[in-house]
Protein backbone atom coordinates (compact mmCIF):
# COMPACT_ATOMS: atom_id res chain seq x y z
CA UNK A 1 0.00 0.00 0.00
CA UNK A 2 1.33 3.40 -0.72
CA UNK A 3 2.40 5.84 2.14
CA UNK A 4 0.41 9.15 2.12
CA UNK A 5 2.40 11.84 1.72
CA UNK A 6 2.59 15.08 4.47
CA UNK A 7 1.23 17.22 1.20
CA UNK A 8 -1.25 14.71 0.83
CA UNK A 9 -2.47 15.24 4.46
CA UNK A 10 -2.82 18.92 3.73
CA UNK A 11 -4.66 18.35 0.88
CA UNK A 12 -6.88 16.02 2.71
CA UNK A 13 -7.52 18.09 5.79
CA UNK A 14 -8.45 20.86 3.89
CA UNK A 15 -11.36 19.60 2.06
CA UNK A 16 -12.22 18.19 5.67
CA UNK A 17 -12.22 21.88 6.92
CA UNK A 18 -14.67 22.78 3.85
CA UNK A 19 -16.91 20.31 4.35
CA UNK A 20 -17.19 20.56 8.45
CA UNK A 21 -17.96 24.56 7.37
CA UNK A 22 -20.72 24.05 4.98
CA UNK A 23 -22.26 21.60 7.53
CA UNK A 24 -21.87 23.98 10.21
CA UNK A 25 -22.97 26.29 7.56
CA UNK A 26 -26.19 23.94 7.25
CA UNK A 27 -27.06 23.86 10.20
CA UNK A 28 -26.99 27.41 11.03
CA UNK A 29 -29.74 27.72 8.69
CA UNK A 30 -31.48 25.57 10.24
CA UNK A 31 -31.26 27.56 13.44
CA UNK A 32 -31.73 30.48 11.79
CA UNK A 33 -35.71 29.53 10.49
CA UNK A 34 -36.48 27.67 14.11
CA UNK A 35 -39.59 29.89 13.71
CA UNK A 36 -40.06 30.07 10.17
CA UNK A 37 -43.67 29.26 9.10
CA UNK A 38 -43.32 25.47 6.92
CA UNK A 39 -39.81 25.61 6.98
CA UNK A 40 -38.18 22.31 6.62
CA UNK A 41 -34.65 21.39 7.69
CA UNK A 42 -31.63 20.61 5.65
CA UNK A 43 -29.09 18.06 5.71
CA UNK A 44 -25.52 18.58 4.20
CA UNK A 45 -24.49 15.06 2.90
CA UNK A 46 -20.87 14.31 1.68
CA UNK A 47 -19.15 11.18 -0.33
CA UNK A 48 -15.57 10.92 0.21
CA UNK A 49 -13.54 12.28 -2.24
CA UNK A 50 -10.92 9.98 -4.25
CA UNK A 51 -8.32 12.15 -5.97
CA UNK A 52 -9.30 9.85 -9.57
CA UNK A 53 -12.71 11.57 -9.26
CA UNK A 54 -10.36 15.11 -9.82
CA UNK A 55 -8.04 15.83 -12.34
CA UNK A 56 -5.11 15.20 -12.58
CA UNK A 57 -3.30 15.55 -9.08
CA UNK A 58 -1.46 18.06 -8.83
CA UNK A 59 2.78 17.78 -9.56
CA UNK A 60 4.47 17.81 -6.01
CA UNK A 61 0.73 16.64 -3.89
CA UNK A 62 2.10 13.64 -2.98
CA UNK A 63 -1.12 12.26 -3.67
CA UNK A 64 -1.82 9.22 -6.49
CA UNK A 65 -4.71 7.92 -8.12
CA UNK A 66 -7.71 6.28 -6.50
CA UNK A 67 -6.05 7.88 -3.04
CA UNK A 68 -8.02 9.19 -0.78
CA UNK A 69 -8.35 13.15 -0.64
CA UNK A 70 -11.22 13.87 1.89
CA UNK A 71 -14.93 14.27 1.33
CA UNK A 72 -16.67 16.75 -0.72
CA UNK A 73 -20.47 18.29 -0.31
CA UNK A 74 -22.80 16.81 -2.92
CA UNK A 75 -26.25 17.99 -1.40
CA UNK A 76 -28.55 19.86 1.04
CA UNK A 77 -31.36 17.44 1.53
CA UNK A 78 -34.20 18.97 2.71
CA UNK A 79 -36.38 16.68 5.10
CA UNK A 80 -40.16 16.98 4.75
CA UNK A 81 -41.29 15.57 7.93
CA UNK A 82 -44.26 16.97 9.30
CA UNK A 83 -43.89 19.99 11.42
CA UNK A 84 -46.47 20.71 14.22
CA UNK A 85 -49.69 22.88 13.49
CA UNK A 86 -50.13 25.60 15.60
CA UNK A 87 -53.70 27.48 16.04
CA UNK A 88 -53.65 31.15 14.66
CA UNK A 89 -56.12 34.31 14.86
CA UNK A 90 -55.60 35.08 11.17
CA UNK A 91 -59.42 33.45 9.24
CA UNK A 92 -56.96 33.17 6.02
CA UNK A 93 -54.05 31.28 7.31
CA UNK A 94 -53.95 27.48 6.64
CA UNK A 95 -52.19 23.79 7.44
CA UNK A 96 -51.68 21.18 5.43
CA UNK A 97 -51.90 18.06 8.08
CA UNK A 98 -50.42 15.36 5.47
CA UNK A 99 -48.94 15.54 2.27
CA UNK A 100 -48.90 18.54 -0.58
CA UNK A 101 -48.06 21.68 -1.01
CA UNK A 102 -49.87 25.32 -1.64
CA UNK A 103 -49.74 26.56 -4.94
CA UNK A 104 -48.48 30.50 -5.76
CA UNK A 105 -48.11 32.73 -8.86
CA UNK A 106 -44.74 33.78 -9.06
CA UNK A 107 -44.59 37.36 -11.04
CA UNK A 108 -43.57 35.76 -14.21
CA UNK A 109 -46.75 33.91 -14.56
CA UNK A 110 -44.80 30.46 -13.67
CA UNK A 111 -46.18 28.43 -10.46
CA UNK A 112 -43.98 27.58 -6.92
CA UNK A 113 -45.09 25.73 -4.17
CA UNK A 114 -44.81 26.10 -0.38
CA UNK A 115 -45.88 24.47 2.86
CA UNK A 116 -46.19 28.18 4.51
CA UNK A 117 -49.98 28.98 4.22
CA UNK A 118 -49.83 32.24 5.27
CA UNK A 119 -52.48 34.02 3.43
CA UNK A 120 -53.84 37.42 3.18
CA UNK A 121 -56.16 39.24 1.56
CA UNK A 122 -54.90 42.48 -0.69
CA UNK A 123 -56.93 45.30 -1.20
CA UNK A 124 -59.15 43.91 -4.34
CA UNK A 125 -59.93 40.97 -2.09
CA UNK A 126 -57.81 38.32 -3.64
CA UNK A 127 -56.33 35.71 -1.68
CA UNK A 128 -52.13 36.29 -1.78
CA UNK A 129 -49.67 34.86 0.68
CA UNK A 130 -47.21 37.46 2.57
CA UNK A 131 -44.80 38.29 -0.10
CA UNK A 132 -48.00 39.10 -2.39
CA UNK A 133 -48.18 36.06 -4.88
CA UNK A 134 -51.54 34.67 -5.75
CA UNK A 135 -52.84 31.34 -4.31
CA UNK A 136 -53.19 29.09 -7.40
CA UNK A 137 -56.32 28.88 -8.22
CA UNK A 138 -56.88 32.34 -7.76
CA UNK A 139 -59.84 33.16 -5.18
CA UNK A 140 -61.68 36.87 -5.16
CA UNK A 141 -64.18 37.26 -2.39
CA UNK A 142 -67.38 39.02 -3.26
CA UNK A 143 -67.65 42.41 -1.93
CA UNK A 144 -70.74 41.36 0.24
CA UNK A 145 -69.23 38.83 2.05
CA UNK A 146 -69.63 38.59 5.72
CA UNK A 147 -68.22 35.02 6.65
CA UNK A 148 -66.07 33.08 5.61
CA UNK A 149 -65.30 28.74 5.38
CA UNK A 150 -62.43 27.05 4.85
CA UNK A 151 -63.23 23.23 4.61
CA UNK A 152 -60.77 20.55 5.08
CA UNK A 153 -61.32 19.33 1.71
CA UNK A 154 -60.38 22.90 0.46
CA UNK A 155 -63.27 24.06 -0.15
CA UNK A 156 -63.79 27.47 0.41
CA UNK A 157 -67.39 28.74 1.63
CA UNK A 158 -68.82 32.75 1.84
CA UNK A 159 -71.82 33.85 3.08
CA UNK A 160 -73.45 36.94 1.77
CA UNK A 161 -74.47 39.88 3.31
CA UNK A 162 -78.47 39.10 4.41
CA UNK A 163 -78.30 35.68 3.65
CA UNK A 164 -78.03 32.23 6.04
CA UNK A 165 -76.86 29.82 3.82
CA UNK A 166 -73.15 29.60 2.40
CA UNK A 167 -72.13 29.60 -1.03
CA UNK A 168 -69.06 27.60 -2.54
CA UNK A 169 -66.81 29.99 -4.34
CA UNK A 170 -63.76 27.82 -5.27
CA UNK A 171 -61.66 25.17 -4.27
CA UNK A 172 -58.27 25.14 -2.87
CA UNK A 173 -55.63 22.50 -4.56
CA UNK A 174 -53.05 20.80 -3.83
CA UNK A 175 -49.54 19.51 -5.16
CA UNK A 176 -47.24 16.54 -4.69
CA UNK A 177 -44.44 14.94 -5.99
CA UNK A 178 -42.84 11.63 -6.67
CA UNK A 179 -39.64 13.01 -4.73
CA UNK A 180 -39.85 15.50 -1.94
CA UNK A 181 -36.06 16.20 -1.76
CA UNK A 182 -35.67 16.92 -5.10
CA UNK A 183 -37.40 19.58 -5.30
CA UNK A 184 -35.16 23.07 -5.97
CA UNK A 185 -35.18 25.81 -3.04
CA UNK A 186 -35.67 29.14 -4.66
CA UNK A 187 -36.05 31.70 -1.80
CA UNK A 188 -39.14 32.92 0.27
CA UNK A 189 -39.98 29.21 1.62
CA UNK A 190 -41.06 28.39 -1.88
CA UNK A 191 -39.72 25.58 -4.36
CA UNK A 192 -39.89 24.52 -7.83
CA UNK A 193 -39.91 20.84 -9.82
CA UNK A 194 -36.83 19.80 -11.10
CA UNK A 195 -36.17 16.33 -12.72
CA UNK A 196 -35.22 14.65 -9.88
CA UNK A 197 -38.70 15.48 -7.68
CA UNK A 198 -40.92 15.00 -11.10
CA UNK A 199 -43.74 17.02 -12.15
CA UNK A 200 -46.60 17.91 -9.68
CA UNK A 201 -49.80 16.34 -9.84
CA UNK A 202 -52.45 17.99 -8.35
CA UNK A 203 -55.52 17.00 -6.43
CA UNK A 204 -57.93 18.23 -4.22
CA UNK A 205 -56.99 18.08 -0.44
CA UNK A 206 -58.17 15.30 1.32
CA UNK A 207 -58.13 12.44 -1.77
CA UNK A 208 -56.22 9.39 -1.02
CA UNK A 209 -51.89 10.29 -0.31
CA UNK A 210 -52.85 13.98 0.08
CA UNK A 211 -53.28 15.77 3.15
CA UNK A 212 -56.51 17.89 4.75
CA UNK A 213 -56.33 21.71 4.70
CA UNK A 214 -56.30 23.22 8.72
CA UNK A 215 -57.71 26.86 8.69
CA UNK A 216 -57.16 29.36 10.91
CA UNK A 217 -53.62 27.45 11.76
CA UNK A 218 -50.03 27.32 10.62
CA UNK A 219 -47.29 24.32 10.55
CA UNK A 220 -44.23 25.48 12.46
CA UNK A 221 -40.81 24.53 11.12
CA UNK A 222 -39.41 21.30 11.40
CA UNK A 223 -36.71 22.35 13.27
CA UNK A 224 -36.04 20.13 16.36
CA UNK A 225 -33.54 22.66 18.61
CA UNK A 226 -31.93 19.53 20.61
CA UNK A 227 -31.03 18.05 17.33
CA UNK A 228 -29.74 21.07 15.80
CA UNK A 229 -27.60 21.06 18.98
CA UNK A 230 -25.74 17.96 18.54
CA UNK A 231 -25.07 17.91 14.68
CA UNK A 232 -23.33 21.51 15.72
CA UNK A 233 -21.29 20.55 18.70
CA UNK A 234 -20.26 17.56 16.17
CA UNK A 235 -19.29 19.09 13.31
CA UNK A 236 -17.40 21.77 15.85
CA UNK A 237 -15.15 19.16 16.99
CA UNK A 238 -14.74 17.49 13.69
CA UNK A 239 -13.66 20.78 12.47
CA UNK A 240 -11.70 21.37 15.77
CA UNK A 241 -9.65 17.95 14.72
CA UNK A 242 -8.93 18.30 11.02
CA UNK A 243 -7.47 21.80 12.20
CA UNK A 244 -5.16 19.99 14.46
CA UNK A 245 -4.17 17.50 11.75
CA UNK A 246 -3.36 19.98 9.21
CA UNK A 247 -1.16 21.77 12.25
CA UNK A 248 0.52 18.61 12.78
CA UNK A 249 0.84 18.44 9.36
CA UNK A 250 2.31 21.48 8.33
CA UNK A 251 4.56 21.34 11.71
CA UNK A 252 6.20 18.02 10.06
CA UNK A 253 6.64 19.49 6.94
CA UNK A 254 8.50 22.39 8.07
CA UNK A 255 11.00 20.23 10.34
CA UNK A 256 11.46 17.89 6.92
CA UNK A 257 12.61 21.04 5.23
CA UNK A 258 14.80 21.81 7.79
CA UNK A 259 16.41 18.49 7.77
CA UNK A 260 17.22 18.91 4.20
Amino acid sequence: MPSISLTSLLHVARAGLRSQQLNVDAVANNFANINTTGYKRSRAEFHELLSDRLEAPPEGSGRISGQAAGSVLVDNQRIFNQGLIQQSENEWDMAIEGDGFFLVQMPDGSTAYTRDGSFRLDGEGQLTNINGYFLVPNITLPPDTEQTLINTDGTVMVRHRGETEPETIATIELARFANNSGLEKIGENLFKPTDASGEAQLAQPGTEGYGQVVSYALEASNVELSNEVVDLIGAQRAYSLIARAMETSDEMLSIANQLR
